[in-house]
């Protein structure tokens, strides 16, 4: 197996445990070419051969998500006991600069023999086991594009030009204000939705996923409607711990109207007259789903 195969693979297994929460979303994966490793080597080569460090991303994954709440959703999910190391920029109120968040883990193991197979074996002892997972916004994620091929990688025809450089991080301070606006944007609708009695546009404004249907049933529909406070419940229930509660747990659900509103209610709203209204077979998936 080739170095990008192994990449391939790792993306499609990913990409499988983000759909569980509907999270829209681009994937890629990529595995560094023997040139990009000789030219990292000739970059850093004296910290890797007195080995300082290793070589840490030749496998690399980039989630590219809508929202920026949603980088918090995969950050939860990526923070666990296996992580190698994890880069964040805190935000610096004196200097636009690319906030990011990089994520060091392990090569899964069942990959681990073919990609030691696949390394260039004269620089195989500068790398380790593991790969690298970064998380942007798409807007950011057009911007690092952007930079990365017109700035980082001819970083001395910008020498002297200091302002030009604020001014092209300035760029990204206006695309993450405009981000931070269309979350607000849409937390506002999901408000009016709420107000004007459109619970679909509300929950779909509210949650900001993929839904594999078009509309509440009925009988749940009539329920929202003379239930005003179990609608205002769920609007203000919070998003992250539910998407986040689909990525983790092992048991998967349509993600319905009815199922996401029955979802909210078990873990956030708990209102057992709703809870009565969900059929016996969605009864027992989400419990498989929390106790999973």
């Amino acid at each position: 197996m080739t170095l990008q195969e192994i990449a391939d693979n790792m993306r499609l297994e990913l990409g499988s445990r983000i759909e569980r929460s509907g999270i829209m979303y681009r994937l890629f994966g990529r595995a560094k070419t023997v040139a990009s490793i000789q030219h990292k080597i000739g970059l850093k080569g004296e910290s890797y051969r007195s080995g300082k460090q290793k070589i840490n991303d030749i496998i690399g994954l980039r989630i590219v998500v809508y929202f920026p709440d949603d980088v918090d959703v995969l950050a939860m999910y990526f923070d666990d006991n296996t992580v190698v190391k994890r880069h964040i920029d805190n935000p610096d109120t004196d200097t636009f600069r690319p906030q990011c968040l990089n994520i060091t883990k392990p090569l899964p193991e069942k990959y681990v023999d073919d990609f030691r197979a696949a390394l260039p074996q004269d620089v195989a002892p500068l790398i380790d086991n593991t790969y690298e997972i970064q998380i942007r916004t798409v807007f950011s994620e057009g911007w690092h594009e952007v930079e990365h091929d017109l700035r980082y990688k001819c970083k001395e025809d910008w020498n002297g030009y200091e302002q030009h450089s604020r001014t092209l991080n300035g760029i990204l301070a206006t695309l993450e204000t405009s981000e931070w606006a269309l979350r607000s944007l849409f937390h506002q609708m999901a408000r009016t939705n709420m107000a004007q009695g459109n619970y679909r546009a509300m929950l779909r404004n509210k949650m900001r996923i993929r839904l594999k249907s078009t509309d509440f049933s009925p009988v749940v529909n009539n329920y929202l409607k003379s239930h005003p406070s179990t609608v205002e419940a769920f609007v203000n229930s919070d998003r992250l711990v539910v998407l986040f509660s689909l990525m983790m747990h092992e048991e998967t659900i349509p993600l319905t109207y009815d199922n996401i509103l029955f979802l909210v209610n078990r873990i956030d709203i708990c209102d057992e007259s709703l809870a009565a209204l969900e059929s016996p077979e969605v009864k027992a998936t989400i419990n498989r789903l929390l106790d999973s």
